[in-house]
């Protein structure tokens, strides 16, 4: 709504009403956006580029799973559903409800250790310009796909 329109209704309902146009009312009763609504948002996989040796140290690196990062994913899922019933119980325990999330507290920042252990591992192991490669992709990730699609077009006259 333009800010004059915004005025209007804010002073005078009925000549804010009469000031709207009546394509846009027509399309406000359909139920359907003034604007063609912008495309969702995909999150674009970035690609680093490694060189063949570089690919080889992160296969090596990556390519076995960490099995404690499974059970503490497991962990968590049940800490999920601990609080779901502490909090949808008639009385909310604050003792047990705080005993969860320290709980959940805890794991996450184990598991955010862990990767971040294997991650400086792998950089530790890698040549020097894939290193380059590699912290260049963590501190610039990846912009939307389609984040052009989000600016609204200048409505046609």
């Amino acid at each position: 709504m333009k800010p004059a329109l915004m005025l209007l209704t804010l002073l005078s309902p009925a000549v804010a009403q009469a000031a709207v146009p009546a394509k846009a009312k027509a399309v406000e009763a359909a139920g359907k956006p003034a604007a063609a609504a912008p495309l969702p948002l995909v999150p674009g996989a970035r690609k680093i580029t490694l060189s063949a040796e570089g690919r080889t140290i992160a296969a090596r690196v990556f390519g076995e799973a960490d099995p404690r990062t499974g059970q503490i994913q497991a962990e968590l899922a049940q800490l999920k559903q601990q609080k779901l019933e502490v909090v949808g119980a008639a009385s909310i325990d604050v003792d047990k409800l705080e005993g969860v999330v320290r709980k959940e507290e805890a794991l996450q920042s184990e598991l955010r250790t862990r990767q971040n252990d294997r991650l400086l591992s792998l950089l530790r192991a890698l040549p020097e310009g894939d290193r380059a490669a590699l912290v260049q992709a963590l501190v610039n990730p990846a912009k939307p796909q389609n984040s052009a699609a989000a600016v609204p077009a200048k409505p046609a006259n």
